[in-house]
């Protein structure tokens, strides 16, 4: 089996027709491919659609389990894939038509452990294309994590990437339950552990932004969002103490100042207190990763507001400003 395709379902009868359709509409060597879908206790009547594609399609393997959340499912399905790569799909998504005909016969021959795509980024309210993915010019390269993050390559979601399951066997990879954003979490892990990358220009995927209905859309979610970033930080900085790896440990530190940026400027000031835990000493840690990545993804005004915060960490929260 060359290619595991993940796809975890929860409330998804609106969009999972168009998700199996835009793979198994594909010409493909189906024997080199196995779908294998995470019913993670849906409660409407996603998994009557998957079913139905099930019943014509034998590359479909289907997993039960009660709700615990897109990490859970996500890893259930590793449990059960066999595949030379991993590829998680979202089925609110859908794949690039022809992508599993190019695709097959290059990670068949090769042993890359990472390969990085292109994705096009749709709105749901129109289905205009908001944002195509760039990458490292126009020709299959081999390159870095830190290379990818100086380029202003975006690390997640998860789904731009196909992964060596030997990578993730090797390093017991798997996702965090019970926390938001946990691409953010998974992908700077994964990326770190790579020896080896290649970013491919081809667009593979469609992502579809849900400007409502999204877990990470929701007010109530304010909370868990933030608990979660701050968890996500202190676990890249417990792997972080064991990369050897010159280059990718300074990649680790680049995505940490950029998970601190993230919660510092969608926090409110007391909300960075309260959640912090130590708040001092997570100021203090922030400034230093701030010094050091005074110029990264930084217009001349953020440069300004990075130079000010190592001044007064509190300034810009009190300002309203953006790091």
């Amino acid at each position: 089996m060359l290619l595991s395709v993940i796809i975890p379902v929860y409330k998804s009868e609106k969009y999972i027709r168009h998700t199996l359709q835009s793979i198994f509409g594909q010409a493909f060597d189906r024997s080199a491919v196995e779908v294998i879908v995470v019913n993670d206790g849906t409660p409407d009547n996603s998994m009557e659609i998957v079913r139905e594609f099930a019943a014509r399609e034998l590359g479909i393997q289907i997993i039960e389990q009660e709700n615990r959340g897109l990490s859970a499912a996500r890893n259930a399905g590793l449990v059960r894939a066999t595949g030379k790569y991993i590829w998680f799909v979202d089925s609110d998504d859908w794949i690039e038509d022809g992508f599993l005909e190019k695709a097959l016969p290059l990670i068949r021959e090769d042993d890359t452990d990472v390969f990085l795509f292109r994705i096009r980024e749709h709105r749901e309210s129109d289905g205009k294309i908001v944002l195509e993915r760039k990458l490292l010019g126009n020709e299959i390269r081999e390159t870095d994590f830190l290379e990818l993050l100086q380029a202003k390559i975006d690390f997640t979601p998860v789904q731009l990437f196909l992964i060596r399951k030997e990578l993730m066997d090797a390093h017991q990879l798997k996702f965090v339950e019970g926390i938001v954003h946990e691409d953010m979490e998974f992908a700077p892990r994964m990326l770190a552990f790579a020896k080896k990358i290649k970013t491919v220009p081809w667009f593979h995927y469609n992502y579809l932004w849900r400007e409502s209905g999204s877990l990470t859309s929701s007010p109530t979610n304010r909370q868990k969002r933030i608990e979660s970033l701050f968890r996500i930080i202190d676990l890249h900085r417990e792997l972080s103490k064991n990369i050897t790896n010159q280059r990718n440990a300074r990649a680790m530190e680049t995505v940490m100042f950029w998970l601190y940026r993230k919660v510092y400027n969608f926090a409110s000031l007391d909300e960075f207190d309260t959640m912090a835990g130590n708040s001092k000493g997570r100021l203090g840690e922030m400034k230093t990763l701030v010094r050091k990545n005074l110029f990264y993804r930084a217009t001349s005004m953020m440069f300004i507001h990075r130079m000010m915060f190592l001044v007064s960490p509190r300034w810009p929260k009190k300002s309203n400003k953006v790091l």
